[in-house]
């Protein structure tokens, strides 16, 4: 019986923020949007468990010529999914979390931007020490949430995120978009109207 939904930031509740990052800064500056997303991906993933930013931006700076202080700017996104409702919907029947892997700068934009008061507990990676798709954070969550794995639903769009949590046996969500999530859902007879 699921008594908690897992749902993931980036991707999921909010815009990927690599993404939108690429995107604004596109319009002042000359790269290559593709090949910014994906280092910028690459590179954030070493960070995401430590409290240090800084050299994440630096590298980032210093790869695409690109001023620190605007890349900190563009990747802060100040407006949110549906999805990010639906969480909200659905806290009024289930336990609600949030697990994102995420560096320290953007854990501090989303908690003083964002209410999340509706969640349970709420899982940085930064805070925590650990990074999805390590057993030892979903090991982590679990014993903090005082829930088993079969009755939790896991939401992530990364596909080696879903793959970990599916081997510890949680149920899975791989988010596409709103319409699946919504169908998605309901295979486990859960409705969000």
């Amino acid at each position: 019986m699921i008594k908690a939904i897992i749902f993931d930031w980036g991707g999921v509740l909010a815009p990927c923020d690599n993404i939108i990052a690429a995107t604004r800064l596109k319009k002042t500056f000359e790269f290559n949007e593709n090949t910014f997303i994906k280092y910028y991906d690459e590179h954030e993933d070493n960070f995401v468990h430590t409290n240090e930013y800084k050299e994440f931006f630096s590298i980032i700076s210093k790869k695409f010529n690109i001023p620190v202080g605007p890349i900190m700017k563009a990747v802060n996104v100040g407006a949110l999914d549906e999805n990010f409702e639906i969480a909200q919907k659905l806290s009024k029947k289930y336990k609600i979390y949030l697990l994102s892997n995420q560096i320290k700068f953007k854990t501090d934009y989303i908690r003083n931007t964002f209410d999340l008061n509706f969640f349970d507990k709420v899982f940085f990676s930064n805070e925590v020490g650990l990074k999805k798709p390590s057993e030892e954070i979903f090991q982590f969550i679990l014993k903090k949430i005082t829930q088993k794995p079969e009755d939790c639903i896991f939401t992530d769009d990364n596909l080696a995120n879903i793959t970990a949590a599916k081997k510890l046996e949680f149920s899975v969500i791989l988010f596409k978009d709103l319409f699946n999530l919504k169908k998605d859902l309901a295979t486990f007879s859960i409705d969000i109207d």
